[in-house]
């Protein structure tokens, strides 16, 4: 699902291609944007969907930008007969830096990127009975997938899930008080995650093989004047005003993955040690094999970030 910073897609497909190497797949995108007239990607093995199905439109929150793809998630797997054994859910800025390995058991959910603890995880009592699922490289078998889909389960926001609708019902079949851990409001797979734990009781399996390059979506979509490049004084307001709001979000991680990408022509005007090292740390992971699926000016253009980023500590991570 991109909504976006199109020029990262010619970058994400070849990643998830190397990703997957001998494995059966297809990617599918969702988007908004022009991606096919924007890009030059011909592949049978990729799908563009900018449409949920012939008479609905993908539709943009007015004030923020922001389009819920995932409402109309199972609209678009039954209107285009997608059926997989296993969907893989992600964003596009999670980035591989090792191969794909097996499949997990069919009633277990894995994932390439074990994310922060304890957030959104589903609790009993004070104990985790499920980690957060999300479009964070969770790979899931079809099976449950279309089961949730059959339950009218909504893979977009909801303000009242399932568990609130019969929350006597499965806090009697639990024995104790089901929560989400961090709570603050509705979001994207809060549901679905929810139906996993409740009603498939889901097993759990990760293991690290991606990084989750924040912001290069957001950051476009609230200050496009930083898309090709920007001064240091705009940089500086820009990352004083997204961490009040996101303080997850490093506008530099943002620039770096716009420098890579060829949208920035320069960054050596950029003051990277105030980057936080966290930036370095998930750079220095990417580096170790992109050499197999960027191409050489992008790789190069890694490289010379890195460099920037090595001269300078960088700020503590959060």
């Amino acid at each position: 699902m991109i909504g976006q910073f199109p020029d990262g897609i010619d970058l994400h497909v070849r990643n998830l291609k190397w990703f997957f190497n001998a494995t059966d797949y297809h990617i599918y995108i969702i988007t908004s944007l022009e991606a096919p007239e924007k890009i030059n990607i011909k592949d049978d093995r990729l799908t563009f969907i900018t449409k949920p199905t012939p008479e609905g439109e993908f539709t943009t929150n007015p004030q923020t930008g922001f389009v819920n793809f995932w409402k109309w998630f199972p609209a678009i797997v039954k209107h285009y007969k997608i059926s997989p054994e296993w969907f893989l859910f992600m964003e596009q800025d999670l980035w591989f830096f090792e191969k794909f390995d097996c499949v997990p058991e069919p009633k277990t959910v894995k994932t390439f990127y074990p994310g922060e603890k304890d957030y959104h995880d589903i609790m009993l009592n004070d104990q985790v009975l499920q980690p957060h699922i999300w479009e964070g490289t969770h790979l899931i078998s079809a099976e449950v997938v279309n089961r949730a889909i059959d339950f009218n389960i909504d893979f977009g926001y909801r303000a009242k899930s399932c568990l609130d609708r019969n929350r006597e019902h499965y806090e009697t079949l639990f024995g104790g008080k089901i929560s989400i851990s961090m709570w603050t409001g509705p979001e994207t797979l809060a549901e679905f995650s929810l139906y996993c734990a409740l009603e498939e009781r889901v097993g759990w399996s990760e293991i690290e093989k991606a990084v989750h390059l924040q912001g290069a979506e957001t950051v476009h979509r609230r200050y496009p004047q930083v898309y090709n490049g920007c001064n240091q004084e705009l940089i500086e307001n820009i990352q004083e005003n997204i961490q009040s709001e996101m303080p997850y979000l490093d506008v530099y991680m943002v620039i770096a993955i716009y420098y890579i990408a060829g949208n920035w022509k320069d960054c050596k005007h950029i003051k990277w040690n105030s980057a936080n090292s966290r930036v370095k740390r998930d750079l220095h992971k990417i580096a170790r094999t992109a050499d197999q699926w960027m191409t050489k000016e992008e790789h190069g253009r890694l490289l010379e970030v890195l460099w920037h980023l090595d001269k300078g500590t960088g700020r503590s991570g959060l």
